[in-house]
This record gives structure tokens, C-alpha cells and sequence, in this order.
């Protein structure tokens, strides 16, 4: 079976696809900016290789991509991620990469062109990879919110007071996707033929829920009742600004809004071999985070 490099293996995605493909006894190279944490997160395997380094350290990236056939392409780096892409997907289809299967971002939260800078990055990010010449396969995964975004502002809020909160009203939906899904999509494309996915770019929404509705699923798996509370834009900015978010990504998200309130990806269960995790399957195995 072919070779995997995977590009960020020790962030939340990057380590189940890592595990994920251990799992189906593929040879797996890990390439994390500490690599004594990545051999503390993995068991021990002999399909397992951990190469130290960053997205600057190109050279170190060009000599451990050699004679791999596949690459995990996961970049956390707004503002630069174009650039990290394009140089990381184009020294490893140089080096004979025949396929790379890339985290990008649903094209549905930008329903106009250069609306939303978040989508409006991802986007250019799989474009710049599609025009590379002479490329190999190029697969995108574009997934909604994820479930475990409850880990961030949502987690406190309901710790102190029982309640999560948005700028959103009550009935309006957003799109939500469990993180188990993309990371078990990313294993199935990269170890599936590779003419099977060719130059696929999959969205990802396996739910479109409100916060009233979220507030329900909580308050059932938690054992209380959990109600959600709008607040206003300049609220909702400044709390994405708070846990660290650059004005264009925390504007982005107090105007997000998806086209036709919310389209769930009705192939998912062909994609995964199964039907996608729901929030509420998501919440009991996490429940214990939100209740200490």
C-alpha cells in the first residue's frame, strides 16, 4: 500500500488520520514541529516515521517526501496558507507525489465571491494547487463548522451559566460537520485507489442545526437545561476576538451565513461507508469536558 506524508500530525485532524491509517497497516510519515510529542502520541509501530520540522523548513520537507505516494496536506496558518499550500504541494508532486488530499473550507459559507476571507482563503489555496503543472491528483475536503468548535467559547459558557451563545438568531442554522468524519474520509481517500477519488472536492455537513436546537441536544446528553442566548455582532466580535481570532476571520464569522439556511451533504454515507456521527453521538463520548 502506498506511502502517507501527513502534514500536521500531531493538530486534532492530523493525529486521527495518522491513526487511522496505523490502523490499516499503512506506512505512515509524520511531520510535526515537535517531534518528541508526535512518538508520544503514537504508539509505537514500525510503519510509523517522525520527521521534525515547520512550514519553513522546506528543505527538511523535500528530503523526508521522497518515495512517498501520498500526502496529507493540513495547514493552521491564516494569512500564509496560500503560500504554504503551493510550496508544499509542489515539492511534493516534484518528488512523484500521485496524490494529495487537502482540508479546505465549504465554498457554501461564502455565498459571494471575496465575502467571507476565510472561505475566500481556502479557495485560493485549491486553486493554486489545481494550477500547478504537471500536478498529480488533488483531492479538497471541504468541511462546515465542526462539532468540537463547542471546545471553544461554547465549553465556558456553558460551565458558568448553562447557556451557549451566538449572534445568530434562535431558528437560524448553521452547518456543522463532526471532526471523526473528516479525519475517517481523509483515511478512506488516502488509502482507496487513487483514480477512484481523482480531482474530487467533497463538501463536508452531515447536520444543520440551530442554536435552539443545539441547546436541546446539550441539555439532553449533559442532564440540564442548557438554553441558548443571542447576543448582539459587536458581542459576538469581540468575544472571537478575545480567545485570539485577527479582525478579518472573527468579522468573517459574526457574518456568516449559509446559502439555503444549511445543505447536508446527502453522500456522506457513500464517502464514509456508514452514516456521519451526529452531535448528539459526538457529545457523549465528550460529554465529561463540558461537566467538570
Amino acid at each position: 500500500m502506498s506511502k502517507v506524508f501527513v502534514l500536521g500530525a500531531t493538530g486534532q485532524l492530523g493525529a486521527s488520520v495518522v491513526e487511522g491509517l496505523l490502523e490499516k497497516n499503512v506506512s505512515v510519515t509524520a511531520y510535526a514541529r515537535d517531534a518528541s510529542k508526535a512518538e508520544k502520541m503514537f504508539a509505537q509501530s514500525s510503519n510509523l516515521n517522525v520527521v521534525q520540522g515547520g512550514y519553513d523548513d522546506l528543505d527538511v520537507f523535500k528530503a523526508a517526501v521522497a518515495g512517498h505516494e501520498r500526502l496529507f496536506l493540513m495547514v493552521q496558518s491564516f494569512g500564509n496558507m496560500r503560500g504554504i499550500k503551493y510550496a508544499f504541494a509542489k515539492i511534493a508532486y516534484e518528488a512523484g507525489v500521485k496524490q494529495i488530499v487537502d482540508i479546505s473550507c465549504t465554498q457554501e459559507m461564502a455565498p459571494a465571491w471575496r465575502s467571507n476571507p476565510v472561505c475566500e482563503e481556502h479557495r485560493s489555496c485549491e486553486e493554486a494547487v489545481i494550477n500547478i503543472p504537471n500536478r498529480g491528483k488533488f483531492v479538497a475536503l471541504r468541511p462546515a463548522f465542526f462539532f468540537s468548535n463547542h471546545f471553544m467559547g461554547d465549553i465556558h459558557s456553558i460551565r458558568n451559566a448553562d447557556v451557549i451563545m451566538g449572534c445568530n438568531p434562535p431558528d437560524e442554522k448553521k452547518m456543522w460537520i463532526s471532526p471523526t468524519d473528516i479525519s475517517a474520509l481523509a483515511v478512506n481517500a488516502l488509502t482507496e485507489p487513487i483514480e477512484h477519488h481523482n480531482d474530487c472536492a467533497y463538501e463536508m455537513t452531515s447536520e444543520a442545526l440551530s442554536g435552539n436546537e443545539r441547546a436541546q441536544i446539550l441539555s439532553k446528553v449533559l442532564g440540564k437545561d442548557i438554553k441558548y442566548v443571542e447576543r448582539s455582532a459587536a458581542e459576538e466580535y469581540k468575544a472571537n476576538r478575545s480567545v485570539g481570532m485577527p479582525h478579518d476571520t472573527a468579522y468573517a464569522f459574526v457574518e456568516y451565513f449559509p446559502q439555503g439556511q444549511g445543505h447536508i451533504t446527502r453522500g456522506l454515507p457513500i464517502l464514509l461507508g456508514r452514516d456521519p456521527e451526529s452531535l448528539e453521538a459526538w457529545l457523549e463520548k465528550n460529554k465529561q469536558a463540558f461537566l467538570q
